[in-house]
């Protein structure tokens, strides 16, 4: 007779072959210019989607409810390094800038879209083909309109959640713990659009929607990290020669890069599942 396989070693099975099979396709392979590649173009795309994203917030609400979010949420930051000054000029940046401004930002923003594309089909081993860049732009529109309700998930949870993080006891912990299935939500969201518009490989519907919020668990945890690196009190212009504003940009440049390693990850561990289970059918 043979042995019953279990629900749970049957899975563990499964996840074993997709790992092999990821590390597989990575062995040799440059994972590191191609986060370098992303991180550079979305270097470019940050504060254009931000500025988009924040007046869209302000449309969907008010200028008002859109700015004590944002406040609620500098409020909550670490002391060393809190952001009391750039967030709320982003802010006022967002809500006064005229609307031609607001579409000169559109074209930066969605070269997101180009880094993107350009990084997911390296890791699938896809040559970039024609009229990449502009595919990957157009694709990242999506990304671009569904961006203000992302902001107001986030803006309607901050004043509930800011006080848990300045407050005592166990206030930070149930804060964290609100924030990450929050933030959770958001990167998940975000991620499983981008697993469907920019692979190269078709990637059924489910499995990148699955991958996309598993990766997204993982990013959403990476933030709150960089939450706790910002609580530390380290003076990072030192290795610049005590320049405050070139050791902040280097500093969150290293920290985006990172961030985008983990998105490549989840998407090849995508390509992955679907390569092992059309091996298993």
């Amino acid at each position: 007779m043979t042995a019953p396989v279990f629900p749970t070693t049957r899975v563990l099975d499964r996840s074993r072959r997709v790992v092999r099979h990821a590390l597989r396709a990575l062995r040799g392979r440059d994972l590191s210019l191609w986060t370098a590649g992303l991180t550079f173009f979305a270097c470019i795309a940050a504060v254009p989607v931000l500025l988009l994203a924040l007046r869209g917030a302000a449309l969907l609400t008010s200028d008002r409810f859109t700015a004590d979010g944002v406040a609620a949420l500098v409020e909550a930051l670490p002391d060393a390094h809190d952001g009391r000054e750039g967030l709320p000029a982003l802010v006022e940046a967002a809500l006064r800038s005229p609307w031609w401004v607001l579409l000169v930002a559109l074209p930066p923003a969605t070269f997101y879209g180009e880094g993107l594309r350009r990084a997911m089909r390296q890791v699938a081993h896809s040559p970039p083909g024609a009229l990449v860049g502009w595919k990957g732009r157009f694709g990242f529109l999506p990304i671009v309109l569904l961006s203000p309700v992302l902001v107001v998930l986030l803006l309607v949870t901050a004043p509930a959640v800011a006080p848990l993080y300045t407050g005592g006891g166990a206030g930070p912990v149930w804060g964290v713990v609100a924030t990450f299935h929050v933030d959770w939500l958001v990167v998940s969201v975000c991620l499983s659009v981008v697993y469907v518009v920019h692979s190269p490989a078709e990637l059924p519907a489910l499995t990148a929607v699955a991958c996309g919020f598993g990766t997204g668990a993982v990013v959403s945890g990476f933030l709150h990290g960089f939450l706790l690196f910002l609580s530390f009190p380290l003076d990072w212009s030192v290795p610049f020669a005590g320049i405050g504003v070139v050791g902040e940009a280097v500093a969150l440049a290293l920290w985006l890069y990172l961030l985008h390693v983990l998105v490549l990850l989840g998407y090849r561990v995508a390509l992955s599942v679907r390569a092992t289970r059309q091996a298993a059918e």
